[in-house]
């Protein structure tokens, strides 16, 4: 005999609750052993659980909240990068090292910003503030999960002060010697999926900060341009 509640969840289930040993006087079935059992059958078994702790756990709780309280609008552009990708190669024959997309890109995005510094803002408390230095988070993988370290200033440094700069944070950020003095102070923030071959995708912005840009793969597409057909890099 077992109560109507359990014969109902059994129900939903398609459960046989002849095929449920019960755990109640006389081997009834309760509600426990036909909740067990759907967890058994029904749900996944977990093969690990993790505890999130320190400035991962702080960026995963800023993060979601950014995505609970923030509007996110998303604008979509594909640019040419026939030039950069001519530009890269005449720098890696004059530096001796290949620049890596992340830090051309920076340089070009920082340019952009100072054109147009009212997107170089945080909003905390109704009030937006812009900002004189452009002072740019960069997505960078560690053993923690994805950090955003921040590069001071770069749109009034030299690529060869970027290239040092991007590659002091990365090996720092791997190593796991950022500190917090690497974290703050920035207006604006980038991350670039391309090396993972991704097209398109919603980058969440990086509170108090208003906006953060998201780069994808460079790919060959088909381009019209005065009425010829060609294939560029996009």
């Amino acid at each position: 005999m077992v109560s109507e509640e359990i014969r109902i969840i059994a129900e939903q289930y398609d459960i046989d609750l002849s095929k449920i040993k019960g755990s109640g006087p006389n081997g009834e079935v309760t509600l426990e052993d036909l909740e067990e059992y759907i967890k058994e059958h029904f749900f996944p078994k977990v093969k690990e659980e993790r505890k999130v702790f320190g400035i991962r756990k702080v960026i995963a709780e800023r993060l979601s909240k950014s995505y609970r309280e923030a509007v996110h609008v998303t604008l979509n552009m594909e640019v040419e990068m026939d030039s950069l990708i001519k530009m890269r190669k005449e720098l890696a024959e004059k530096l001796g090292i290949k620049p890596s997309y992340t830090v051309l890109m920076l340089k070009c995005i920082a340019k952009a910003i100072r054109d147009f510094i009212e997107i170089n803002a945080t909003m905390e408390e109704g009030k937006i503030t812009i900002y004189e230095n452009i002072n740019i988070n960069v997505a960078v993988d560690s053993p923690i999960g994805l950090i955003t370290p921040v590069i001071r200033d770069v749109d009034r440094k030299s690529l060869e002060e970027l290239l040092q700069d991007y590659a002091d944070i990365v090996e720092r950020a791997k190593s796991g010697r950022l500190k917090e003095k690497d974290f703050v102070g920035g207006t604006f923030t980038v991350t670039n999926l391309g090396m993972l071959g991704v097209d398109s995708f919603t980058p969440i912005i990086n509170p108090p900060q208003i906006a953060i840009l998201g780069l994808n793969r460079i790919a060959q597409k088909p381009l019209v341009k005065d009425g010829d057909i060609r294939i560029a890099n996009v």
